[in-house]
C-alpha cells in the first residue's frame, strides 16, 4: 500500500477493513459538538485533519473518551495517529465527502510532530452555482469564500423562550455568485471585531465548515455551532488567487461595505399568517394537489390521548430508536447520547363545517403551556399523574391559526397521517382580521356547505342553526373515531339545499 511517507498510509486509502493504519495528519479544526439547548454539555469532540496530500478526513471523540485527549491536541499542529477505528463518514452534518472517519478508541495514540509541517489548509471551496444545486439541503459542510458586499444590524430572534443573536452577511464570488450567509451567536462578536480593523475596500471572507440552509425560501449558507471558522482577509494562497480572479473580471472592491436595508428584519407574526402563507379552509386540505404550506383557522376540540404526549429526541429531532437495545437515531445514523424529552400532541381541530386531526411538536406546545417538555414531564411524575396534564387537556376551547406542512414525506419517526403543523398564532387581533379576509374569498353559501356526520352528533341531515357549527366530538352520544382518509380529515357528508 502507498505511503505518504516511510511507515504511514494515505487518507485516500482508508477503508473499513480491519487493518492497523498509521497516519500523519495536520489538526487543522477542532470543535465540541453539543445541542443548541445545552451548549455546556458536549456530546462529542470531532476533529478535522488533512494529510500531506491535502485529503482531509473527520475524526471523532465520543463523550465518555473526551477527557482522554482533549487536552492533549491543539489546532495547527501535526500528529502521528494511531490504534484508531474506521467508521462509516454518517450523520446530519459530515465535514468531509470522504466514505471514512475516524473513531477514537481507549487505544488510540496520539503523538505530537513538531518537525514536520503541513502546509495545507484543508479548505475545499465551493462555488455558489453548487450550492444552488443543493436546493438547500445537504448532509455535508462546505467551504466559501467570497468578497462581503453587505452586513446587517445584529438582530435577536426567539425561538421556544430562547434569544438567538443573528446577523446577516452578503457575498460575492469570483464568479458573481451571490449568497447571503447567516451568523449566529459568538462568532457575530468575531464579525464585529473585524469590523473594528483598518478597512480598504470590500474584503475577503472565508466561511469553513458552513452548512446550507433555506432563508426564507433561498438558499444560503450558516455557520454551525462550535464548528464553523471565519478567516476574514486571510493572506494564504487561495484568498490571492481569488483577488487575482476579481481583478480579472474587473470587479470593484474599492467601496465600503452596503448596510443590509431592513427587509432583512425577522417576518412578523402578522406577515406569516396573514401575507406570506395561502389561506385554506380545513376541508379544503384534502383537496390539495402540490405539497406546500397554509394557514387554516380553526378551534381545538378535543386531545387525544392514546399515544404518549412526549417522546425521546436525539439533538436533530428526531425521534430515538431503542428497538436495538441502545439509543440509535436513524437520521444521524449513530448510536446517540445527547436526548432530551419533546412534545408531540395530537388534537382534533374544527372550524365553521369541518374537522381534521393535527400534529403539535416542541415548539408549537411550548407556546401555548410555557413550560418546556422536560419540566412538565418532571412535574407530571412528581404529581404520579397518569393521563394528559392539566395543561395539555386546556387545549380544548382555544381559537388559534395554525401553519400546517402538507406533504409526501414518509421519511417521518411518526406512522401518522396527521397534518403536522409548524407554526401556530393564538394573538385575537390577527385571527380577527384572518378570519374577515377568508370570509371575504370564499364566502360560505348554503349549498357549498360540508357537514360532519352524525358521529359529531348531528342528527339531522338538513342545514339548521343547531348543525351549521361543528361540536366537539364530546357532545356527541355514542362517539366513535372518524374514518381516516389521506391526510388525517374527518369523513364529510355533502349538504344540498332543499
Amino acid at each position: 500500500m502507498a505511503m505518504v511517507s516511510v511507515g504511514f498510509h494515505k487518507v485516500a486509502n482508508l477503508c473499513g477493513r480491519r487493518e492497523s493504519w498509521r497516519l500523519r495528519l495536520k489538526l487543522i479544526r477542532l470543535w465540541k459538538m453539543s445541542a443548541v439547548a445545552t451548549p455546556d454539555d458536549p456530546f462529542a469532540l470531532h476533529m478535522l485533519f488533512v494529510d500531506q496530500e491535502g485529503l482531509c478526513i473527520e475524526a471523532v471523540i465520543q463523550k465518555h473518551l473526551m477527557h482522554r485527549f482533549s487536552n492533549s491536541v491543539i489546532e495547527g499542529e501535526v500528529y502521528n495517529v494511531s490504534n484508531f477505528s474506521v467508521t462509516r463518514n454518517s450523520g446530519k452534518f459530515r465535514a468531509t465527502h470522504h466514505d471514512y472517519k475516524l473513531t477514537f478508541n481507549a487505544n488510540t495514540r496520539i503523538v505530537l510532530c513538531p518537525v514536520v509541517t503541513i502546509p495545507d489548509h484543508g479548505l475545499t471551496l465551493v462555488k455558489t452555482s453548487d450550492i444552488m444545486k443543493t436546493k438547500g439541503s445537504s448532509l455535508y459542510l462546505i467551504d466559501f469564500m467570497g468578497i462581503v458586499t453587505g452586513i446587517s444590524e445584529e438582530l435577536n430572534l426567539s425561538k421556544e423562550g430562547r434569544q438567538t443573536r443573528l446577523m446577516l452577511i452578503d457575498m460575492v464570488d469570483e464568479m458573481l455568485g451571490k449568497i447571503r450567509c447567516a451568523i449566529f451567536g459568538q462568532l457575530i462578536d468575531v464579525v464585529k471585531g473585524y469590523l473594528t480593523l483598518p478597512r480598504c475596500g470590500l474584503p475577503v471572507l472565508i466561511i469553513q465548515l458552513a452548512r446550507v440552509n433555506l432563508y426564507r425560501g433561498e438558499v444560503g449558507i450558516q455557520n454551525l455551532l462550535n464548528a464553523s471558522k471565519l478567516l476574514w482577509n486571510p493572506e494564504i494562497p487561495e484568498a490571492v488567487e481569488f483577488k487575482n480572479g476579481l481583478a480579472v473580471h474587473e470587479i470593484e472592491t474599492d467601496v465600503a461595505i452596503s448596510l443590509i436595508s431592513d427587509n432583512s428584519r425577522p417576518i412578523s407574526i402578522r406577515e406569516q399568517f396573514l401575507e406570506l402563507n395561502p389561506r385554506k379552509r380545513l376541508g379544503e386540505l384534502n383537496n390539495l394537489l402540490e405539497d406546500g404550506t397554509c394557514i387554516v383557522h380553526g378551534t381545538i376540540t378535543e386531545v387525544f390521548q392514546e399515544d404518549d404526549w412526549w417522546y425521546i429526541a436525539c439533538s436533530c429531532m428526531r425521534a430515538v430508536d431503542f428497538s436495538q437495545g441502545f439509543p440509535f437515531c436513524d437520521r444521524c445514523k449513530r448510536e446517540v447520547y445527547d436526548m432530551s424529552p419533546r412534545y408531540k400532541i395530537k388534537v382534533l381541530v374544527c372550524d365553521e363545517s369541518e374537522s381534521t386531526e393535527l400534529i403539535m411538536f416542541d415548539a408549537e406546545c411550548y407556546s401555548l403551556i410555557n413550560i418546556p417538555c422536560k419540566g412538565l414531564l418532571s412535574d407530571s411524575k412528581g404529581k404520579q399523574c397518569d393521563g394528559y396534564p392539566n395543561e395539555i387537556l386546556d387545549f380544548v376551547g382555544q381559537e388559534l391559526l395554525f401553519r400546517v406542512e402538507l406533504n409526501a414525506d414518509k421519511s417521518s419517526s411518526f406512522d401518522d397521517e396527521s397534518i403536522k403543523v409548524r407554526k401556530i398564532c393564538f394573538e385575537p387581533c390577527i385571527i380577527k382580521e384572518y378570519k374577515g379576509l377568508i370570509d371575504d374569498e370564499t364566502p360560505l353559501k348554503l349549498n357549498e356547505l360540508e357537514l360532519t356526520p352524525p358521529c359529531f352528533g348531528h342528527s339531522s341531515s338538513t342545514p339548521s342553526a343547531s348543525n351549521l357549527k361543528c361540536k366537539p366530538p364530546s357532545e356527541g352520544k355514542d362517539h366513535e373515531p372518524c374514518e381516516k382518509r389521506k391526510r388525517g380529515k374527518a369523513k364529510l357528508i355533502k349538504v344540498e339545499k332543499s
